[in-house]
């Protein structure tokens, strides 16, 4: 059997040590706070505490997907060193990333063409998305073929559930997703935003609950 690396996008939030530990590079997307570019990194651009403090403060925040060229990039020093690739990209509801990393893929078969790079849409997001990335690494760990654990991975993705609610109605203010006047009745009456992930991988608004201790 051909050895192969398991990757996915920083967007998995996994803790750093915790990608480390498990042997699965990840590729950064960037945030962008108040118009200053950081690389996504799991803290090490900017700290967590540091960067939900400048939001508390009132910082505008933004991210963009990693593009074709930094997936060429992080892909290439794997295929140089004879490895195959199983990269878990972040859901393509709501993201171009997984558009991006076949675009890469397709490049870089034309110069690596023994080599196999197989992309997953996760159809996920944030620790939801993690999990899938956990489970495929220890089907890797247990010497599964890169064949298997990808389709073991798009066969049971699905069966991953993302629920999740939101106590501040700032950014979605800040989006345009609700109006001012909304957000402050909201805000007054504890209003939390429960949402979730459809089959295709998008957000969803699936109701309006009041109270935190309601929504959970």
């Amino acid at each position: 059997m051909e050895p192969f690396v398991l990757t996915c996008c920083s967007t998995a939030d996994m803790e750093k040590n915790y990608f480390e530990r498990r042997n699965i590079p990840y590729v950064c997307f960037h945030v962008n706070l108040d118009g200053k570019d950081y690389m996504d990194d799991l803290g090490k651009s900017i700290s967590f505490e540091e960067f939900y403090k400048k939001i508390q403060e009132g910082a505008l925040a933004g991210t963009s997907q990693v593009n074709v060229e930094e997936y060429i990039e992080f892909f290439e020093p794997f295929l140089k060193n004879g490895q195959d690739i199983l990269h878990i990209s972040l859901s393509s509801g709501i993201s171009g990333t997984f558009n991006s990393a076949n675009i890469a893929r397709e490049e870089l078969l034309e110069i690596y063409p023994d080599r196999q790079i197989l992309l997953v849409d996760s159809l996920g997001a944030s620790s939801g998305y993690g999990l899938l990335v956990d489970m495929a690494a220890d089907l890797r760990d247990r010497g599964d073929s890169i064949r298997d654990v990808y389709e073991w991975t798009v066969s049971n993705r699905l069966k991953i559930h993302h629920w999740f609610f939101s106590t501040d109605l700032t950014s979605y203010i800040r989006g345009g997703r609700i109006s001012k006047t909304s957000g402050f009745i909201g805000t007054m009456l504890g209003i939390c935003p429960l949402l979730n992930m459809d089959s295709e991988g998008h957000l969803i608004p699936r109701a309006k609950i009041r109270t935190k201790k309601r929504a959970i």
